[in-house]
């Protein structure tokens, strides 16, 4: 099951998550169990950078967990996909990569490698 922010997010309608954001739309709901996505996690893995900045805003958290079955955290998702400026956000915006935030960083170099993206196995590196 998703939030209507979450859908709007994976399908890359902008303008309905600001509407869904400004209508108080639950910025941090949790993500379905089996393979779900918080809204941040969907803009990772999309690539959708104004996206992820308009919820990093609306206060986002960068280090949600994810579903737990089959998920990924927002930096695991933006890894997996080798998508390097949503990396980069992540990380300027407080991802854990240390920690708490070990296991993630150590999922999300994988996912790079596994995927072939060198250049953010590097960045993350």
């Amino acid at each position: 099951r998703r939030t209507a922010l979450q859908a709007a997010i994976e399908i890359g309608n902008h303008e309905i998550v600001r509407l869904l954001l400004s209508a108080d739309a639950d910025v941090n709901a949790a993500p379905a169990l089996d393979g779900g996505v918080t809204a941040l996690q969907a803009a990772a893995i999309k690539g959708y950078i104004p996206v992820a900045n308009t919820l990093l805003n609306h206060g986002a958290q960068v280090n949600a967990k994810p579903a737990k079955f089959n998920g990924r955290t927002a930096l695991e998702g933006a890894a997996e996909y080798g998508r390097i400026d949503m990396l980069q956000l992540l990380l300027d915006a407080g991802a854990q990569i240390d920690g708490d935030g070990q296991d993630q960083y150590e999922r999300a170099v994988k996912r790079a490698s596994m995927n072939g993206h060198n250049a953010a196995r590097r960045l993350l590196e």
